[in-house]
């Protein structure tokens, strides 16, 4: 990989350069404002690290040969292939611009929720604000919950059509037992006849 790949991956266009600066040693600091400040510029960069993480996944990807890719994810890296299809798919997502990354939060799980989303139901979840740094994973599911069951008025709906739809089943049920019974009959009186 050249220096310009690199820095390609680090800062592709539209996206600001990773800081993943040190963290100051928790034994040296005091103060409850300075623990609440490097915890959260620790957090902070924790999403700059799994979208850097995603950058790379998908370079490897695809500049690696054919099957180099898999064997890496499966021998060389601490996570699964489902963690990496995710965090390139967050990545991907961060770069196509659809958000800004600063409304994003900074749980890679979370961003990837989000990326499950479809075009209305982002649009919907930013309007209501479910979508903003401070999100949880659950907030996101309880929202993807909510729009994607059915809502009572439509289950209602449903039972009627289906209660309809079994009674005209009954009916033609009854219609065609009355046509065998009928047909049933009048092959009785031929056997007799004969």
């Amino acid at each position: 990989m050249t220096a310009e790949d690199a820095g390609e991956i680090l800062a592709p266009v539209g996206m600001p350069a990773p800081r993943l600066t040190p963290l100051r040693d928790p034994d040296k600091i005091l103060a409850r404002e300075d623990f609440a400040a490097e915890i959260r510029r620790a957090w902070a960069e924790s999403q700059e690290s799994f979208l850097l993480i995603g950058r790379y996944l998908t370079a490897a990807k695809d500049r690696l040969q054919h099957g180099e890719f898999m064997a890496m994810v499966a021998s060389d890296l601490p996570f699964s292939h489902q963690t990496a299809n995710k965090l390139m798919s967050v990545a991907r997502f961060i770069e196509s611009g659809e958000l800004p990354p600063n409304s994003l939060p900074n749980a890679s799980e979370t961003c990837y929720q989000i990326t499950t989303l479809t075009v209305e139901e982002r649009a919907q979840a930013l309007k209501e604000g479910v979508i903003r740094p401070a999100m949880r994973r659950e907030d996101i599911l309880q929202f993807k919950r909510r729009i994607r069951t059915p809502s009572h008025d439509n289950m209602e709906t449903e039972r009627h059509r289906l209660e309809a739809e079994r009674d005209r089943l009954l009916k033609r049920l009854n219609e065609i037992n009355q046509a065998l019974g009928a047909l049933d009959g009048a092959g009785e009186d031929m056997s007799t006849e004969g």
